[in-house]
C-alpha cells in the first residue's frame, strides 16, 4: 500500500477524480442537458458551496431541475387585401 500511496499516478488519478466529482453539477449542465439556461448559477453554487456539502447537493437539484418551456408564438393572423 505504501508503494502505491508513493506513486505519482495514483496522486494524479485521485485529484482528477475528486475534481470530477467535485464539479458534476456543474458538468451535467454543460454536457449532459441541452439548452443551457443556469449554467452560471449552477457553477457559482457549485463552486462556493459544494464543501459544505449541502451546496454541491443544491448543485445537483439545479442542474437536474425542471426547465423553462420554450415559449409558443400564437399564430399571426395573415390578411389578404
Amino acid at each position: 500500500m505504501q508503494v502505491l500511496a508513493n506513486g505519482g499516478v495514483f496522486w494524479i488519478l485521485l485529484f482528477l477524480v475528486l475534481g470530477v466529482v467535485y464539479l458534476l453539477p456543474t458538468i451535467v449542465v454543460v454536457g449532459l442537458i441541452p439548452g443551457v439556461d443556469r449554467l452560471a448559477l449552477v457553477f457559482l453554487v457549485n463552486l462556493i458551496g459544494a464543501p459544505t456539502g449541502i451546496g454541491w447537493v443544491a448543485a445537483m437539484i439545479l442542474a437536474f431541475g425542471p426547465r423553462r418551456l420554450p415559449t409558443r408564438r400564437s399564430p399571426s393572423v395573415s390578411r389578404s387585401w
